[in-house]
């Protein structure tokens, strides 16, 4: 019996042995990274299978599919998401990402899926492919960003909070970020006494004297007497929409005699006498108006994004296009007065 044994101290013993090793590690490691890769597909699939659609997809499924496609198709879908078109962009992403193999372009293509379902307005699909990719890539900076902003738009302001406190210990300057969820807290938080709540946004304003938009439009609808009290000169072209379509009873005529600003636009308005010239040609051009007895104008807004440059006909915290927060720029421009007449039906 010891004869069919090989001496443990031969050298050729050894040499075999650690080769068997090795080609057990090698064997184990490949199946294993085979049933990792097969899992991935299957959650992918099953994933995928949560969001079917028809479209440009069933077209594209038509055609035999090559990996020279991808790159072609992947610009397509940024085109189509930029311009708007939600629909065909997410339906290519989707259809390659049934075909894909590589594992950068998996995450690139949910990515992009992902952001296009956020602009789209489809929060909680948007909230399932952005966990999808972090449960693979935790660090994802852009991908967490984009999740805040689900949090955001679905008001679970808390959850958005633990986001940004993720990318802040990953290295990202997250100081507005941080500032603008505290305020977004504040204002949403029901179990706090209305008093308490008024007074923690004029200190937030106080100290940090950012997202004035929020904190007047805040107070003029809560505490009307104390927004008054807040309003800035330097501030009010910030405003001059929220001011214009202000109700009549919400108007503090004490506050409005003081600022110059303030009598051109309620005297543009119509609601006191024309104001003298202040240079603020749109609104010193009504009141020129109102003098001459020409009252059949009225002024329209837009609101332009300073960061991106995008217009848009509703006034923002947080850029629709680009994320920015606190980029609006309102622009004024004269136009002819409608008057519309409603009729209750009930």
């Amino acid at each position: 019996m010891d004869a069919l044994l090989i001496d443990y101290r031969d050298p050729l013993f050894a040499i075999l042995l650690i080769a068997g090793m090795v080609f057990v590690i090698a064997f184990v490691s490949y199946w294993w990274g085979v049933y990792v890769r097969r899992r991935k597909s299957r959650r992918l699939q099953r994933f995928l299978r949560r969001f079917e659609t028809h479209g440009v997809k069933k077209s594209l499924e038509t055609m035999p599919y090559t990996p020279a496609m991808t790159e072609p198709l992947v610009l397509l879908a940024r085109a189509y998401e930029k311009s708007g078109e939600y629909t065909n962009a997410i339906e290519i992403g989707l259809y390659l990402l049934e075909h894909c193999e590589s594992d950068a372009m998996t995450y690139e293509l949910m990515e992009l899926v992902g952001t296009t379902y956020m602009h789209a307005g489809f929060l909680e699909r948007a909230h399932s492919t952005f966990l999808q990719i972090l449960k693979s890539n935790p660090r994802n900076k852009k991908v967490l960003n984009d999740l805040m902003v689900v949090y955001e738009r679905l008001q679970n302001f808390k959850k958005a909070q633990e986001v940004v406190e993720s990318l802040e210990a990953m290295g990202v300057d997250v100081q507005d970020l941080k500032l603008y969820i505290e305020l977004k807290l504040i204002a949403s938080d029901l179990s706090m006494h209305h008093d308490e709540k008024i007074e923690k946004m004029i200190d937030f304003y106080l100290k940090h004297r950012k997202y004035e938009r929020i904190v007047f439009e805040y107070l003029l609808k809560n505490e009307p007497h104390r927004a008054w009290e807040m309003v800035q000169e330097a501030n009010i072209d910030r405003l001059v929409d929220i001011f214009w379509f202000l109700p009549t009873s919400f108007m503090d005529y004490d506050r409005i005699k003081e600022s110059p600003k303030l009598r051109a636009i309620f005297g543009a308005r119509g609601d006191i006498e024309p104001a003298g010239p202040t240079g603020w040609f749109v609104i010193d051009m009504m009141n020129h108006l109102r003098r001459t007895g020409f009252n059949e104008t009225t002024l329209q807004f837009a609101y332009l994004c300073n960061n991106c440059k995008q217009q848009f006909p509703v006034p923002f915290d947080r850029c629709p296009k680009c994320l920015a927060l606190d980029s609006v720029v309102v622009e004024t421009e004269i136009t002819k007065a409608t008057h519309e007449t409603g009729y209750n039906l009930l």
